[in-house]
């Protein structure tokens, strides 16, 4: 629920959001001079120092239970161990750590009954929104699913910040870990003192944070006037992406900004992270000798093709003759072909030198579909043809 706030204060400030509300809107890690030192109440620790070792400036940080919140939406570990050296690098980024590749196609995200259900404070509407335009990017195996039933397992819970946040910071995340999405996002309903937030800018700053949680670093991380430094998670270029991208969702400072649609760079920094499995077609193929040793013998060959639902005991094997001389015909069955070579005038070559065979693989899947493979070429010094299965 919203807190109470005096009227003679609430006007004042709607007479000076007039003057400077299209200067002072700033998104989760912006500034805010008039929320006091942060310096001063800061103790010093290995992480404080590492944190400003890479650039990040002592009144950006704030210090809680269980994280440091740096530059106002990014929490990060109060471990020690966790942290390492990066080289630092401009343009779209991600972190070290991404979610992995079976976790990435089915994440669940459950809004907590902190979050009303109703009324200016409810963001589960803009979250529905948020999630699909990030489960309909093509190219990309991202996927988020909303559950709406209690659940402790949930990969990612959006809750109320509890007065955590500072008044100008809308929401808040983190960068995977474990190969799992940061597990929470954090909503200040009373953002810059109680100011309205549009539908379109829940659904903007959700899609943001949930970027987050999934690996995605701010794209001006590296401007000197933010002072976010790679940090112990990284940011690691994203190819093909500029340099700058004022378009792109995933820009630092732009709490009050509403949902317009990806930039064409988020879209290649997303693809890229988690790209869509590649179309694998189906290959209906065999392994076998090329060559027989002179005089009569056995030989297999066997199927090992990766067409899906195949039907292995529909699998026929077939002779060609010499040049494509008259029909095929059938010379196995099965997933392995086992056949005999003899002696045979008609087939051999000119020369009565060699003999050329060619065979060939039909299989079904399931559905009944039929495939067939390349044909294989098979010599043989001699006068030889192939001879029926074992």
């Amino acid at each position: 629920m919203k807190k109470m706030k005096n009227q003679y204060y609430g006007k004042s400030l709607l007479f000076a959001f007039a003057i400077s509300i299209l200067f002072l809107f700033q998104n989760c890690s912006e500034e805010n001079s008039n929320q006091g030192n942060i310096e001063s109440e800061l103790k010093e620790t290995p992480v404080v120092a590492k944190l400003t070792s890479l650039g990040f400036k002592k009144e950006r940080i704030k210090e809680y239970d269980d994280f440091y919140l740096v530059e106002g939406d990014l929490m990060f570990s109060k471990d020690i161990k966790t942290y390492s050296k990066n080289n630092t690098t401009s343009r779209h980024a991600a972190t070290n750590n991404l979610v992995s590749i079976l976790k990435i196609t089915f994440m669940s995200v459950y809004v907590d009954p902190s979050i009303p259900s109703s009324g200016e404070d409810n963001w589960r509407d803009a979250l529905s929104y948020a999630v699909s335009d990030l489960n309909n990017i093509s190219g990309s195996t991202v996927h988020f699913n909303i559950i709406t039933s209690s659940s402790p397992t949930a990969d990612i819970v959006i809750k109320s910040d509890g007065n955590v946040l500072q008044d100008n910071v809308i929401a808040s995340a983190g960068f995977p870990n474990n190969n799992n999405p940061y597990n929470q996002i954090l909503i200040n309903l009373d953002f810059w003192s109680n100011t309205s937030v549009s539908e379109g800018s829940k659904r903007y700053n959700l899609v943001h944070e949930l970027g987050h949680c999934i690996g995605l670093r701010h794209t001006n991380w590296d401007d000197p006037n933010r002072y976010e430094g790679p940090g112990s998670y990284g940011a690691n270029v994203i190819p093909n992406t500029p340099a700058q991208d004022p378009n792109s969702v995933m820009n630092g400072g732009t709490a009050n900004y509403s949902w317009n649609g990806f930039s064409v760079y988020d879209l290649v920094a997303i693809r890229y992270l988690y790209p869509a499995a590649p179309v694998i077609l189906p290959q209906v193929t065999a392994t076998g000798p090329d060559y027989l040793q002179s005089g009569p013998n056995i030989f297999t060959w066997a199927y090992t093709g990766n067409l899906a639902n195949a039907d292995l005991d529909s699998i026929i094997w077939w002779y060609s003759k010499v040049n494509d001389v008259g029909a095929p015909y059938a010379i196995g069955w099965g997933a392995t072909g086992y056949f005999m070579s003899v002696a045979d005038t008609f087939y051999s070559d000119t020369g009565n030198q060699t003999s050329n065979f060619k065979i060939y693989i039909t299989i079904r899947d399931t559905s009944g579909n039929l495939y067939r493979s390349p044909d294989y070429n098979i010599m043989k010094k001699g006068k030889f043809k192939l001879e029926g299965s074992l």
